[in-house]
């Protein structure tokens, strides 16, 4: 009890309390009073509750020292849902499919399905259309293992030095792992009429 918040403070000998309170202070209290004056406040027990500072810097750094923890390399592109995530299945049985806030999840658009369609059909697609084909498929959380089928069924051909698939069909490319790494969204709907992947004006793609 002694860790919460306006809890008395109890004698581990007596089993009574001593009269001092578990105290919340600030940083200004910590650095501007001495001992004697914190404890004096501890007390009072004004009841007193300091509400939490959330930090994204402060977070990011917690992050990044776990990451070190683990021996997992990071860098400042990395956003922090992919460090987390990295970070499970080092430390898991269980590793995650997602590399991206659930919250986010959004199911591949129409005009996405049939640029891939249309691409096993031919048998090769651009580096542009592989960016779009892949900023699409994670935002829609499939995993690393679903992405490289579909990339593989594009080509039908050894994995080579592309990036898109790799030929161990349970590990990503590196330009997958790259794109996880750097949390960027699918394409915009004006995007994909710019790149004329859509052509219909009432696709519902955006």
């Amino acid at each position: 009890m002694r860790r919460i918040v306006n809890t008395a403070y109890i004698s581990k000998i007596e089993g009574t309390p001593t009269g001092v309170w578990c105290t919340q202070f600030s940083v200004d209290d910590i650095m501007k009073l001495d001992i004697a004056a914190l404890y004096a406040l501890a007390m009072e027990n004004k009841g007193k509750t300091i509400a939490p500072v959330k930090s994204p810097k402060a977070q990011r750094n917690f992050v990044e020292f776990l990451c070190d923890q683990h021996d997992i390399r990071h860098t400042v592109s990395n956003s922090i849902d992919y460090m987390v995530n990295r970070l499970t299945e080092a430390t898991s049985s269980i590793k995650p499919m997602l590399s991206i806030s659930s919250e986010y999840i959004k199911p591949p658009r129409e005009c996405i399905i049939k640029l891939i369609e249309l691409s096993i059909e031919r048998g090769h697609s651009s580096h542009e259309d592989n960016k779009v084909i892949a900023f699409e498929l994670i935002n829609a959380g499939w995993s690393d293992k679903d992405i490289s089928f579909v990339f593989k069924s594009i080509y039908n051909e050894p994995a080579g030095n592309w990036g898109w698939y790799t030929n161990d069909p349970n590990k990503a490319g590196s330009k997958i792992d790259a794109i996880r790494a750097k949390g960027i969204n699918r394409y915009s709907s004006d995007k994909l009429h710019e790149l004329k992947v859509c052509n219909d004006k009432h696709c519902g793609c955006s």
